[in-house]
């Protein structure tokens, strides 16, 4: 992929990573790198082995190649999304003001509304036991939303135990880091770090995120390859789950305030239906870029199409 598309795909997936509810996990799905997203992450993860040899050399630099402008533009993004929708703690963003916050959720739940069919159309072969996998998946976010959210703020160490849960539900479409950190109380303290560049607190928890990565993306990986239709259909009901998170109205939008429970449509509904087409059309144009994307990458698909046929009735070396 060229590094240009590479690092679009970063922004948005940084972008959905600073909201709670919305998972970067799911944009990558959206334009359709999801699959080759995980597998670079999984192969960085065996760095120490793959340096030893020219081929896993080769490795390593494709799959830096495709997530060096991932991280560049999600880091940007990410900064940037939090500043507007958060803020600091002494200057509320959009996403914590009544009066705007309805309007930012209908967007959030629109997109993620039509976004449910992507990886369900991904799934080669239907059975009643996808079905099942996604009802499944369905009712662990609905869950996950309602577990009750701490208060107050934590001691800075647990930030190691929520970088790691952050990144693991994160690299999940459906299931949003962000809110993982609502629930465990840490999200207005971390985001408050970044923006006042708190460097003790970040530290621990960049070091967590790596833990996370080093645990769960080869689990994630073995998954996507040796079970990879009930793994599309889970991801599916997992998105279609975390609509719970997203209603646009509840009775406050302040993190430390505790749990935010839904309730009644409020006066500003339309605007919030205005919002949720856009949403939705965002998933649009993102589908275009999809498009795109596999275009690209037509001309390394008919080369591999050239090459000896490698036997496919077990799991692939390097995967």
């Amino acid at each position: 992929m060229p590094p240009h598309l590479s690092l679009i795909s970063g922004l948005l997936m940084g972008a959905a990573d600073a909201i709670p509810g919305v998972s970067g996990g799911t944009i990558a799905l959206v334009v359709g790198i999801y699959d080759r997203f995980i597998k670079a992450i999984a192969t960085v993860v065996r760095t120490p082995k793959l340096v030893r040899t020219a081929a896993g050399r080769g490795q390593l630099a494709g799959a830096l190649h495709l997530l060096v402008p991932i991280g560049i533009g999600a880091a940007i993004s990410l900064l940037a999304v939090t500043r507007l929708l958060v803020g600091p703690s002494d200057d509320p963003g959009i996403l914590l003001q009544p009066e705007t916050a309805p309007i930012c959720y209908g967007f959030f739940f629109g997109l993620v509304l039509v976004s449910i069919r992507e990886p369900w159309r991904r799934i080669r072969v239907h059975s009643p036991s996808r079905i099942v996998a996604a009802v499944a998946g369905a009712a662990i976010a609905a869950l996950f939303v309602a577990l009750p959210h701490q208060s107050g703020t934590p001691p800075t160490w647990t930030l190691l135990l929520g970088g790691a849960g952050a990144i693991s539900v994160m690299l999940l479409p459906g299931i949003s880091g962000s809110l993982f950190l609502v629930i465990l109380g840490q999200y207005a303290l971390v985001t408050s770090a970044l923006h006042d560049r708190d460097l003790g607190v970040l530290a621990i928890f960049i070091a967590g995120i790596g833990l996370g990565v080093v645990v769960f993306v080869p689990l994630l990986r073995r998954a996507l390859v040796s079970y990879h239709d009930t793994t599309m259909a889970g991801l599916t009901g997992l998105m279609a789950g975390s609509l719970r998170a997203l209603w646009p109205y509840k009775d406050n939008y302040q993190p430390k305030a505790g749990p935010m429970h839904n309730v009644g449509i409020g006066d500003d509904l339309v605007w919030v239906i205005v919002a949720a087409v856009a949403g939705g059309a965002v998933v649009w144009l993102l589908a275009q870029l999809e498009r795109r994307i596999q275009a690209v990458d037509e001309p390394d698909a008919a080369d591999a199409a050239d090459a000896p046929a490698a036997d496919k009735s077990g799991p692939q070396p390097g995967l």
